[in-house]
């Protein structure tokens, strides 16, 4: 199964990579390290949690920029290893205002960019150097490249001409990608809300 992408017509003419870039600068870092860990902050969450689940998301604490991830996500806290995300991760979804948590599946308000089909894995034993802790990870600290790298590998194996620095309409043009119907977008106005979790817990890099 290849890479899949849906995007919003308004990113059509800029390239994976500048769009990767300018989210991130938007998302900036949530500073989420041990000693540095707000409950309810910079924590996000799981669903169904506390921390495990079919997603995991949280929203910028400097912007409404968020992220979704879906998949099978665990987050051991301080067993061994400890403070790591492992599992797999299937869809990553960027844009702003997150909503959901509390029982109910997280969606973003505002969905820019999801890339699906990932087939990022991480067995537990790698720890922070699983592939799965890398990018969510990343994302966290308003760093995509990891992601961005798996990305361009997903996109070269398809065809050697696709990477990092094709537009998402020519991605569209190999069959790649596919533009978010609007009504598709509009659906999702309303429910905004962002899961409590009330524990002290840090996924460090």
């Amino acid at each position: 199964m290849s890479i899949s992408i849906s995007y919003s017509a308004t990113y059509g003419g800029n390239t994976v990579a500048q769009y990767l870039t300018d989210w991130s600068a938007y998302f900036g870092d949530v500073n989420h390290r041990p000693g540095e860990v707000v409950d309810g902050t910079n924590t996000g969450g799981f669903n169904p949690g506390p921390f495990d689940g079919t997603q995991y998301a949280i929203k910028s604490t400097a912007s409404d920029a968020a992220f979704v991830a879906d998949g099978n996500l665990h987050y051991t806290l301080f067993s061994n290893p400890s403070h790591t995300l492992w599992g797999s991760v299937d869809t990553l979804s960027l844009g702003d205002t997150l909503a959901g948590g509390s029982g109910s599946n997280y969606h973003l308000v505002s969905q820019e960019v999801s890339f699906s089909n990932l087939g990022l894995n991480s067995l537990k034993d790698e720890g922070r150097a699983g592939e799965v802790h890398k990018v969510v990870f990343g994302l966290m600290s308003g760093d995509s490249s990891a992601l961005a790298g798996e990305i361009d590998a997903l996109l070269k194996a398809i065809d050697p001409s696709l990477s990092l620095n094709s537009t998402f309409d020519d991605l569209a043009s190999a069959g790649v990608a596919h533009v978010t119907p609007a009504a598709a977008v509009a659906a999702d106005i309303g429910l905004v809300g962002m899961q409590d979790v009330g524990l002290d817990w840090a996924m460090v890099a």
